[in-house]
């Protein structure tokens, strides 16, 4: 069962038209950016600041409502479409701008909208699974975890500090920040700390060669995708130049047969005579 579906924010399907698909994607930009819209309305809310954001609200829903009801033009399966996106039309009715939501009613409205990142947070799972799954980078992540818990529970030993000091001190030491709010105070602390960095370093670069490998492989699949497409195209044509010649070929052996035996049918009746 797709998820996404489930949730309502599948999007246009992968099994309709080219057309269908390309403008899908095309306003998945535009709802973007209108989600973008949604959290700065919310945040100035939250901070007081008064202004008047009414004709923002009254375009954000524009943006939802042309992606729904141009979605449903376009595509070939309109059921499956509202059925598998039911949260937007569900936005779309309740968030309609001269509806009189008032108060805290208004901000739930609001909110709801940006349920739609989770369509967007969607597009990117696969990608971060296979990104994990490669050289078992997910495990590795996992196990530094518990290294960097540990790490930090050693340092608060060492230096006479609580855990969470400590375990601050060992993420901020292996990502390579280092604000300077903690740090040793002992030469063993110092000698831990060293050990630390170098970890870090090792753990990130690691982390930095998976992605740029599938970024790198990423691409590398989309050309042989492309070539394999290609090569796929010329194969039909020339299967069908083929066919044509066949053809082509087989009509003008038909046409020489009957030629000779026309001739020959002209040559005995000359014999004949």
């Amino acid at each position: 069962m797709d998820y996404k579906s489930i949730l309502g924010i599948a999007g246009v399907n992968y099994r309709e038209n080219a057309k269908a698909k390309r403008i899908g994607g095309q306003f998945e930009v535009l709802v973007l950016l209108a989600l973008l819209a949604v959290f700065v309305q919310l945040l100035m809310y939250y901070s007081g600041y008064e202004a008047d954001t009414s004709w923002l609200s009254t375009l954000i829903w524009i943006v939802f409502a042309a992606e729904l009801f141009v979605n449903l033009y376009n595509v070939n399966d309109r059921p499956r479409y509202l059925r598998e996106n039911w949260l937007n039309v569900l936005i779309v009715i309740l968030a309609f701008p001269w509806i009189g939501w008032h108060g805290d009613w208004a901000v739930i409205m609001r909110s709801l909208r940006l349920l739609l990142f989770l369509r967007f947070f969607a597009h990117f799972y696969n990608d971060v699974v296979t990104i994990l799954k490669r050289h078992r980078l997910g495990q590795i992540l996992i196990g530094a975890a518990f290294m960097i818990v540990g790490a930090g529970g050693l340092f608060s030993y060492i230096e006479d500090r609580n855990i969470i000091d400590g375990i601050w001190y060992a993420i901020v030491t292996v990502t390579t920040v280092g604000y300077g709010d903690v740090v040793p105070q002992t030469e063993n602390g110092r000698i831990f700390g060293t050990f630390l960095i170098l970890f870090g370093v090792v753990l990130f670069s690691l982390v930095t060669a998976n992605i740029s490998a599938f970024l790198i492989g990423s691409g590398q699949r989309k050309q042989e995708k492309e070539i394999l497409n290609y090569v796929r195209l010329m194969e039909e044509r020339l299967e069908r130049q083929t066919i044509e010649n066949q053809q082509h070929v087989e009509n003008i052996i038909k046409h020489m047969t009957k030629e000779i035996q026309d001739l020959k049918s002209q040559s005995d009746d000359t014999k004949s005579k």
